[in-house]
């Protein structure tokens, strides 16, 4: 008996179901063919006819199962056959509406069968029988019976190959939200859920946005109240005894952080155009992809192809929330049980912590030595969990940013943020946090009492501007290739997060950032790293595609870290996509601070 290896959908396949799902075309299934020609995987899939083929046959039965199968019958005999052959490829056929009859799927024989030539006794026959199921069903099934028999390797290669046309074609959920970046036309196009949505209310009522809410924790991780709830203060210590159950636990006076809770999600990311990185590797030294096209998918629930986003794994945990810094960090005062409100006092690095509250000058490398390493040990000094903001973390805002407002440019829908101040040179001209208290949990900006504008995206305030952020959990290589030029080798990790390092449990991302500074033009591709925003290409303005501006360090051989969002005065250079590959680690600026981040223990 013959067995068949799973059934490869052709390219030309690929693209009929597609205008079937899309409902631009019907779907008629013509004949099935046989072939003595063994064929390799990696020729399937770009096969468009077939060789050495010793039958044709027409499908003798077409059966509509329901509103997403249909049934294929068809038969082969040895009625007309002199000479015996192996079955050693199958072939079946369909009618395109603009290409006419092609190649629809392939199917190999690890076992091929003999159909004898006929002897004027007996027929010998292989009977086919196909059921296919596309669209949104969960099940696929296929069955070839008398000689050709199929696998559940089958079933699973057809789903997998369905999801992926899905992918392409768009998603019909109620519940997954997309958007469709088009980087070379500069356009943006809401997809699935978000088609008819504006930002703002129409996501209120969404998990992943609407499920963003400020709160006050503990250092153990203890939620204390959320935002608007009776004890919620932005002080950073309850201004009142809480009664209850609480009462014991969280006395007048307790030390809390301002925090946005950020409720899980999953993703999807699916490049509809790919373009080499200055070509190919042996001449350029480049590798990687630039996106062109690319669409950007969220759900609040799991999703055939769909990954949890990785803010919420850490070290093989899956979390359930993350906890995000409300404000840029101040510090506090260990041995005087004080925030430092005016980043006037040099810190103790052994015991001091990293805050974040309203109403406090964020600290700088003005009056500390707030290089990276020592900002995140500031934060692991509040306890298990705490870190400073990581590449997984700023991803997760960005993507949620990127749906809601169908743009990557931040500034143009909340504002200019503190970046049009005139830098003295000298001080560090944060302004304090909390001038958006009142916004609440909402996105927007308000202008605060120097006149300058302050911005808010559901809880996080300044995710631009007033303060460089360190980005951990992120290490650049800067290495000279074989034509003598700089790449920056990007290394990322969602836990153990040390300077200088590309060992585990940082991974290497499979392309390299971008060797000149400027706007951003595009972002790189890696199917493992789909969800970072790691800029490539310089070539667009201050408005389109992205519209936040990048720089590298050109000629430092060596280790650097990232930083994100701009100053005080960067006007149109700053944003949230804004990525700064020029700094090393161990540097301390009047202009670069932190934030919090906490990673649920349990």
């Amino acid at each position: 008996m013959s067995q068949f290896n799973s059934i490869v959908i052709t390219k030309k396949g690929q693209a009929l179901m597609a205008k079937m799902l899309a409902g631009t075309g019907n779907v008629k299934f013509t004949k099935i063919a046989t072939s003595t020609t063994e064929y390799t995987d990696s020729q399937l899939e770009s096969l468009t006819s077939l060789s050495n083929i010793k039958q044709n046959q027409s499908i003798s039965k077409i059966t509509r199962q329901n509103d997403v199968a249909v049934k294929i019958e068809a038969a082969i005999d040895n009625q007309d056959l002199k000479t015996g052959y192996y079955i050693k490829t199958v072939g079946i056929y369909a009618n395109d509406p603009n290409d006419g009859e092609i190649l629809y799927g392939v199917m190999t024989a690890s076992v091929a069968g003999w159909l004898p030539p006929y002897n004027g006794l007996g027929i010998s026959s292989c009977m086919f029988n196909l059921t296919v199921t596309v669209g949104n069903s969960s099940n696929v099934s296929l069955n070839v019976s008398s000689g050709a028999v199929a696998t559940v390797n089958d079933i699973q290669n057809l789903q997998n190959q369905i999801t992926s046309l899905q992918s392409f074609i768009g998603f019909s959920d109620d519940d997954i939200y997309g958007v469709e970046v088009d980087f070379t036309n500069k356009t943006f196009t809401r997809l699935a859920g978000a088609e008819n949505l504006t930002a703002g209310e129409d996501f209120d009522n969404i998990t992943p946005w609407g499920g963003r809410k400020r709160c006050i924790v503990k250092d153990d991780g203890r939620i204390v109240a959320y935002n608007n709830e009776d004890g919620y203060t932005e002080s950073g210590k309850l201004t009142k005894q809480l009664s209850g159950d609480f009462a014991a636990l969280y006395p007048e006076g307790s030390s809390v952080q301002v925090m946005v809770e950020q409720p899980k999600f999953y993703y999807k990311v699916v490049p509809l155009k790919l373009e080499p990185i200055d070509g190919k590797y042996e001449t350029s030294g480049a590798y990687g992809y630039h996106m062109r096209k690319v669409r950007y998918y969220v759900s609040p629930t799991p999703k055939e192809g769909f990954k949890l986003h990785p803010a919420f794994i850490s070290n093989n945990r899956e979390l359930e929330k993350i906890y995000l810094s409300a404000y840029e960090g101040s510090l506090y005062d260990v041995s005087t049980e004080n925030y430092i409100l005016n980043d006037e006092q040099v810190a103790d690095f052994s015991s001091d912590m990293l805050s974040s509250i309203g109403n406090a000058k964020p600290a700088s490398g003005l009056t500390q030595n707030l290089n990276r390493t020592n900002i995140r040990t500031l934060a692991h000094n509040r306890g298990a969990g705490w870190e400073i903001a990581y590449a997984a973390t700023i991803s997760a805002t960005q993507l949620l940013f990127l749906i809601e407002y169908a743009t990557f440019n931040m500034q143009s829908q909340l504002g200019s943020g503190v970046t049009t101040k005139t830098d003295d040179a000298t001080t560090s001209m944060t302004e304090i946090t909390g001038a958006t208290t009142n916004l609440g949990n909402k996105s927007g900006s308000v202008t605060n009492n120097n006149g300058l504008n302050v911005i808010t995206y559901r809880g996080e305030e300044n995710f631009y501007g007033n303060i460089w952020t360190w980005v951990d959990g992120m290490n650049v290589n800067n290495i000279t290739d074989k034509l003598q030029r700089k790449v920056h080798d990007i290394w990322i990790a969602d836990h153990g997060f040390a300077d200088n390092i590309k060992d585990e449990p940082y991974q290497k991302v499979n392309f390299q950032a971008s060797r000149e500074p400027g706007y951003i033009s595009a972002f790189g591709y890696d199917k493992n790293f789909d969800w970072l925003f790691v800029p490539t290409e310089t070539k667009g303005n201050s408005s389109v595609p992205v519209g936040d501006y990048y720089n590298c360090h050109q000629s430092y051989a060596g280790m650097l870290a990232a930083l994100l969002g701009g100053r005080w005065y960067n006007g149109a250079v700053a944003g949230g996509f804004s990525l700064y590959l020029d700094t090393a680690a161990s540097h301390r600026y009047r202009a670069i601070g932190g934030r919090l981040v906490y990673v649920p223990q349990d």
